[in-house]
């Protein structure tokens, strides 16, 4: 090889080992897709919040394309088949981990896409009709008292409220009926009704009912108590050290492979969002919470939360969804 040629070959490697860095300073330069599989509520809210917030910090469009069904599946497969270049993006919840616990061709947070941040998360809680059981000891009480005939709302078969509710049951040795329904406003009406005992919910979506006191909050999921149910205890203080804390959360991702000088630019970004006042206030707002927004700690919750569902999955054999 001559040494012209291999100057030429040399120039040409710096110019590709440039090329990415040069792009990634450009990005974007055009609109980004940011599919979710919601159309309201919570999630959907966090996603346009933090699409607009990212849109401003860009000052290029983010555009937020809902497309729901399969438990989410449909948003994260077109986000998997899109080109990894920054300019599709998934928002997706934490139904992400259980799912890819109990089918191996359902979407993998690790495995077939690129963990991007967190951008808000929220406990479950177990409510009841005011003045029902006012206190958790007293919910266990009556189910150990009246075997079977307690029942707990979920928002659907194999869900994190579902089988929160089985984890209570197996610690306490209880044996609380599942009922499940499709919305969070259907749970909450069945208890307001009388139709079951307790409903197991994100403390956004029961927040106005228990603030209006039609609603007793007994216990939160979180390792700690919430920010604004501070008088709630955790299930930890509960006596349940066993049970992890686990809760519903709003994460973004991109394609498998994405550029890591992307993945850092929009960590970043969503981190500057999450620290703002602006964004503090309206998530508190919502009885939500702002979590770690690092890269790495989304994709250590995935890790832990997928390992977990599948071993609990396996050995109580429970059902899951569709």
């Amino acid at each position: 090889m001559t040494q012209t040629r291999r100057l030429i070959l040399a120039l040409g490697g710096l110019a590709l080992c440039g090329s990415t860095s040069t792009f990634a300073q450009g990005y974007p330069h055009k609109p980004v897709k940011v599919v979710m599989p919601w159309n309201d509520g919570f999630p959907a809210n966090s996603t346009r919040l933090f699409s607009q917030e990212l849109a401003a910090h860009y000052k290029q469009a983010f555009v937020v394309e809902p497309k729901p069904g399969a438990g989410g599946e449909v948003a994260a497969k077109q986000v998997m088949a899109a080109p990894a270049d920054g300019y599709t993006l998934l928002v997706t919840g934490s139904s992400i981990t259980i799912r890819a616990a109990t089918d191996d061709k359902n979407a993998d947070g690790l495995r077939d896409l690129q963990p991007i941040a967190q951008i808000t998360t929220t406990p479950y809680v177990i409510v009841a009709k005011a003045g029902k059981f006012k206190t958790f000891k007293n919910l266990l009480a009556q189910a150990k008292a009246s075997q079977s005939r307690i029942n707990f709302a979920s928002a659907g078969v194999g869900t994190g409220m579902h089988y929160l509710g089985e984890l209570i049951n197996l610690s306490a040795g209880v044996q609380m009926v599942h009922v499940p329904y499709n919305t969070g406003s259907k749970q909450l009406a069945a208890v307001m009704g009388g139709d079951v005992d307790i409903a197991i919910i994100s403390l956004v979506t029961a927040w106005p009912h228990i603030t209006a006191g039609t609603m007793e909050a007994l216990a939160v999921s979180s390792a700690e108590r919430s920010a604004v149910a501070t008088n709630v205890p955790t299930l930890h203080e509960s006596g349940f050290k066993d049970i992890p804390a686990i809760g519903a959360w709003i994460a973004v991702f991109g394609p498998r492979n994405l550029d890591p000088a992307i993945v850092k630019s929009l960590s970043e970004k969503i981190t500057a969002i999450a620290k703002a006042a602006g964004t503090q206030e309206t998530v508190k707002g919502w009885a939500a919470e702002l979590p770690d927004t690092s890269t790495a700690a989304l994709a250590n919750v995935l890790r832990t939360e997928t390992s977990f569902w599948k071993k609990l999955i396996k050995e109580r054999n429970l059902p899951v969804a569709d």
